[in-house]
């Protein structure tokens, strides 16, 4: 088996399909920006420590407001805000508003959470707890439905 070559590797990551990859220098200067703001995470509104090594789920993390799928610009200062990795995990591709509404549910129903990692698990107990409810209101209309 043969190694490949440097040249190789660089190619494979400019022809990468994860538009973060494409150009490295660029989305550090985005990651530098969203660090020197200082702000707390856009998402659970928590203090971020920025001294926290990253892949760790409290570490800072770059988020888009409109995410990369949805055709954000991953290097544009204007699309890019911190989260806490695990907060920015939980959001996934949620747009700006469906973050908002399940925060505002989150602060009507608990009030206060301890950690990002508290908010998340909030989040979650939200969102299963709105989606059996839906569930229930149409497996209702279904039964209240009369065929002619």
């Amino acid at each position: 088996m043969h190694a490949a070559s440097p040249s190789a590797c660089r190619d494979v990551n400019a022809m990468s399909s994860n538009a973060r990859r494409r150009n490295s220098a660029r989305r550090n200067a985005a990651l530098r920006y969203v660090r020197e703001s200082g702000k707390p995470c856009w998402i659970c509104g928590c203090a971020i420590d920025y001294d926290i090594p990253q892949g760790d789920p409290l570490c800072c993390e770059c988020d888009e407001i409109v995410p990369v799928s949805k055709g954000g610009d991953p290097f544009d200062f204007d699309n890019v805000l911190p989260a806490h990795r695990c907060c920015n995990a939980w959001r996934g591709a949620k747009s700006p508003e469906t973050v908002r509404m399940i925060q505002e549910e989150v602060i009507k129903e608990f009030v206060f959470w301890a950690s990002p990692l508290d908010f998340v698990e909030k989040a979650r107990e939200v969102v299963r707890r709105e989606r059996l409810i839906r569930r229930h209101k149409t497996v209702a209309r279904e039964d209240t439905t009369t065929d002619w």
